[in-house]
Order: C-alpha cells, then structure tokens, then sequence
C-alpha cells in the first residue's frame, strides 16, 4: 500500500474494507428458493442460460435489461465451478435447470463492492473526508435493496446500475460528455433509470445554450437525445417479446390501457402512502441527523448542486410513480442524492455518537441481520410498501420511523443536557479545596 500514490491510498484502504464488508453482508444473507415462486429472477435465469436469439419466453420489459443477464451466463461459462440451480419456469410449477447462478453470484459481489466504492468516491467529491466519506457508504451498505438484497436474490439487473450511475452522474457533475453519454447508454441495457443522467446532462446544456448563447452546447444535447432515445427504443422494436409485463408500456398497451395507468397511478392514495412511506424509509440516514439548523446548512452547503438533485430526485419518484410494483426497489436509485446529501451534512460538523445510532438505526430497520422469508406473504411484508399493499405490517413500519425519530431527538437531548451541565459545573480550586 505504501507504494501506491496518495491520491489512490485512500480507495485502495476502501475497496479492502467494503470487500469485508460485503462479504459478512453475504454471511448474514440467506438464499432465494428459486423453484418455489416464478418472480422476476426466473426470467433473467432464463435469458442467462439461454440468450435471446431463438428464445420464445422473453417478457417485457425484463428483456431490455439483457446486459445483466448476458454477462452473468458469460461469466458463468468460463468459470472453473460447475453448480446447477432448479429455477421455476411457469407460474404452473414447470422448472427449468440453470448453470449461471455462479456468474451471477460474481456479478452481485463485484458488482457490489463496486456501488459502496462508488459511493465513497462520490462522498468525497462532495468534500467529505477521512471517516465521513465512508458513512455514506455504510448507510448505502445497510439498506437493505442495496446490497443484501442482492445478495439473497443474484438474478437482478440492479446490480451493474448503481456503480454505472455514480460514474454517469460524475462525468454529468464534470461536464465530461462523451463518458456521461456512452456509461448511460450502456446502462440503459442495465435498468431505465440510467436515463437520469442523460436526462440531467440534457437540461444542463440547455440551461448553457440560454445562458451563453452558443450553439455548441444545443448541438450536444441534440445527440445525447437522440443515441439516449436510440437505445432505449431499439431493444423495444428488435427484440421480439411474447408478452409484455410492464406498468406503463406505450408500444405494448392499447390507447385506452395506457390512458387509465397515466390516469389511475397517481389517483391511487394507496400507491402515494407506499411511495412516500418507502421514501422516508430510504432516507432514514439523512433525516435521523438533521435538526432545524442542520438543515439550513445542509441547504446552503448544496447551493451548487440543487438543479441537478431536485431534478435527479423528481425523474427516480416519477419513475418509482410508473414503474410498477417494486416501489422499495426503485427508490433506491436516491442513493446519489442521500449520498452528497451525508457528505454534505457530516462535512458540516455531527457527533460521532450519533453517527454511530444513525447506522445502528440503519441497520436495525433494515433488518439486516434477519433472514429474507421465502413465502410470499411474509416477503412483502418484511420491508412494507410493496403497490397497493397497505396493512398491519406497514403501520408497524411506521411506529418503528417514528420510535427511531424519538431516538435520535432524545440522544441529541441528552447530549445537550450533559454538554450544559458540564459548562456549568464549576472550576475546582485551592481556596476552596
């Protein structure tokens, strides 16, 4: 380590810890009984074992999420290790056979230690340093869709997307375009939400071509439009689906089914409870540190950052809003916000005790160190805010937000009491000795 410059020690010390990391993650992770339920995973199995040329059961819109997939039975074709994996194959109970669960298994570590060093990489280009650059990472960390999640359910496309975004919201915050369009483009093969930064990268050079009145800046939103809006549509008009899955499918759904989803989604209170509900969840790190004048500074130490978060976080609750069912899922594409958001907050002065109840909060409601059930039932209620789903579990969810509050209010009480009464407590001296 001491041979390696100082700009790259400190990411270097990092990727050894959050290796660590990510494997006790993966110890206190239990696996997904994958012949029990045909859920999302069995489809990206199946484009994993068996390509998309010739393959009749490719299902919107999992089949545009391909890259994945495709690089998981790559990698699983080259390894050394031989593992089959019964996989469900119909909603009937049909199961199929699968040799790519060690591809994916690669794919959710690496790709795992990948997204918190992102993220610390990222805490430190908001001005965090030293131990407040790896807060952001271990909140990240302890969510639980962030990385435990992905360790009990391998066969999901979010695992490139995280580490893709930070490095396209990077090149955005640079005004490096070239790498902002091509890492969102290849990340739309990913998952949608790769289309933020484009979508960003676009109202920036807008906002240049008003500002400046050079016709530069418009030619290159111009092409960032059209290579973002290529691949997006190409996929959806080469690749031939037998059915389509999607919430709000304008290629796929008739005039009237597409008209009542933009209608009905954002009439539905249920769908607005959950998203607001799975909102405060994710956020849980960021509000349990702020006070009224906490957030004052957070606001202000943001001043150059507003346009692009407000905008970033618009674009992912619109997206969670259309997307469909998985609405803890999507909302976890907050982690660029939450994370400068941290960075920000630390960088401005928080007691190390209540980092350490933050993370401690963190990882308690997350529940981290429990096992993920199996049966659906109890899968949906284990986080709460799944769609419509609103019931006993989610209330109890909620008790728990607001009884986690209360905690970090008290402890900073507390803290002020014995700061006052160790202001107060008088000099000892030898007269009065």
């Amino acid at each position: 380590m001491s041979q390696l410059p100082p700009s790259v020690r400190p990411y270097a010390f990092a990727a050894l810890g959050f290796t660590a990391l990510v494997l006790a993650l993966g110890l206190v992770t239990n696996t997904l009984d994958t012949d029990r339920y045909y859920w999302d995973f069995a489809l990206y199995y199946d484009m994993a074992e068996h390509g998309l040329t010739g393959n009749d059961n490719l299902i919107a819109p999992f089949v545009y999420r391909f890259a994945t997939p495709l690089l998981a039975g790559a990698i699983a074709r080259v390894l050394p290790v031989e593992h089959t994996l019964a996989v469900s194959a119909s909603p009937e109970g049909d199961v199929f056979v699968t040799s790519t669960y060690p591809g994916f298994v690669v794919v959710a570590y690496g790709a795992a230690i990948a997204q918190l060093l992102s993220v610390y990489g990222l805490a430190r280009y908001a001005g965090a340093r030293g131990w407040r650059a790896v807060v952001p990472a271990l909140a990240i960390a302890l969510s639980l869709y962030n990385v435990k999640f992905l360790l009990f359910d391998v066969a999901r496309p979010d695992h490139l997307a995280y580490p893709l975004m930070v490095v396209a919201m990077l090149a955005v915050f640079e005004r490096r375009i070239v790498l902002a369009v091509v890492v969102s483009c290849l990340g739309l093969f990913v998952r949608e939400f790769l289309a933020i930064p484009l979508a960003l990268l676009v109202a920036r050079l807008l906002r240049e071509t008003w500002q400046t009145r050079r016709w530069q800046p418009l030619a290159w939103a111009g092409t960032a439009a059209v290579l973002g809006a290529a691949c997006v549509l190409a996929p959806r008009l080469l690749i031939p689906i037998r059915v389509s899955g999607q919430y709000l499918d304008p290629l796929n759904q008739s005039g009237a089914e597409l008209l009542t989803t933009l209608v009905q989604t954002p009439l539905s209170r249920r769908r607005w409870f959950n998203l607001l509900f799975n909102l405060a969840s994710y956020t849980l790190p960021l509000w349990l540190l702020l006070t009224p004048g906490r957030l004052k500074t957070l606001w202000r130490g943001l001043a150059g950052w507003r346009f692009d978060l407000l905008l970033y976080t618009a674009l992912v609750l619109a997206l969670t809003l259309y997307g469909g069912t998985d609405i803890w899922r999507f909302v976890t594409f907050l982690f660029v916000p939450l994370a400068i958001g941290l960075a920000v907050a630390l960088r401005a002065g928080v007691r190390a005790v209540e980092v350490v109840y933050m993370l401690g909060a963190t990882a308690y409601y997350n529940k981290i160190f429990l096992d993920i059930p199996n049966e659906i039932g109890a899968y949906l209620d284990f986080y709460g805010g799944y769609d419509l789903r609103v019931n006993e579990a989610t209330l109890a969810r909620v008790a728990q937000l607001i009884v986690l509050g209360l905690g970090a209010a008290t402890l900073r009480g507390l803290l002020a009491l014995a700061r006052r009464r160790a202001e107060r407590t008088p000099a000892s001296s030898p007269d009065r000795a």
